[in-house]
């Protein structure tokens, strides 16, 4: 393992072991679905970290190298990019069910372990560019179109690879179900009695802006001219500064046409991949263990 020894600057280069771990990628840290307390597991630093780790753990993460300087440990970086990423997901407003869900969890079989669920063959695909999204340098710009029918495991997929970005990226995310609340939220900026009054921009500005975005039931505003102008207004912000958008819906790729006059699906045509999630209901498999 090579450190900058410079006795103030912090170790800058990952040992070996970091960079080819198949636990963690190179990223550092990784989800432990084993549950010790509560319901879920926990984000941790991988076992390559504390293996190469020369301070014992011990704030404030540093050590006396063999030139008798003192010297930042290498673990440094990816404790603080752990603290980081805790934040990332507690902001991220991810559904509970599907906060700690990653690629191993998109499954095609039932709950029971032995029934074959037919999956398309694009989802899977989707998850190839996951994994190649997530290991390249580049920040990733094109997101994902999922349609199809209702139970076809999109949001699933969707929240998937949004925790991968966030894990593997340590950068912000946000999930957002374009319910009717999302769009009440907006009204309630036009009430002197509410607390987000004056607030409408600063609110689409939010999810126009952050690195990356899962847009939830896509479509299922009511269709006034004034919910479809807001949504217009989101998609077109994000196509503009090329943010990696993902979008779920049940709709068609012709009904998504109908909104705006084509102008929404003329830009999510450009913003994304389009997967059709095709197979039958997961829930019903849900219902029948």
């Amino acid at each position: 393992m090579s450190i900058v020894n410079s006795g103030h600057g912090e170790a800058t280069a990952e040992s070996a072991s970091t960079r080819t771990c198949e636990v963690c990628g190179g990223g550092g840290i990784h989800y432990n679905a084993h549950i010790t307390i509560g319901r879920y597991g926990s984000l941790e630093l991988c076992r390559c970290v504390l293996e190469s780790c020369r301070c014992d753990s011990s704030r404030p993460f540093r050590y006396w190298d063999e030139h008798g300087q003192n010297v930042w440990c290498s673990c440094k970086r990816y404790r603080h990019k752990l603290t980081q990423v805790i934040q990332l997901f507690k902001q991220a407003e991810i559904p509970e069910r599907f906060r700690w869900k990653f690629r191993d969890d998109f499954s095609a079989l039932a709950p029971d372990g032995n029934t074959p669920i037919p999956v398309a063959q694009k989802a899977r695909k989707a998850l190839d560019l996951v994994a190649w999204v997530v290991g390249s340098d580049e920040e990733p710009q094109r997101g994902f179109l999922l349609h199809g029918t209702p139970g076809t495991g999109k949001t699933l997929l969707g929240s998937i690879i949004l925790n991968e970005l966030i894990l593997h990226r340590a950068r912000a995310g946000r999930f957002l179900n374009l319910s009717r609340k999302y769009f009440q939220k907006l009204r309630d900026t036009y009430s002197q009695d509410s607390e987000h009054y004056g607030q409408t921009w600063q609110i689409i500005d939010a999810f126009c802006s952050i690195p990356y975005l899962v847009l939830d039931d896509f479509g299922v505003q009511r269709g006034t001219d004034w919910e479809t102008e807001m949504l217009y207004d989101l998609v077109d912000a994000r196509y503009s500064e090329q943010r990696f958008t993902i979008v779920t819906t049940n709709q068609t790729p012709e009904e998504i046409k109908e909104l705006s006059g084509g102008r929404i699906f003329s830009r999510l045509s450009e913003m994304c991949y389009a997967v059709e999630m095709a197979g039958n209901d997961y829930r019903q498999y849900l219902r029948a263990v």
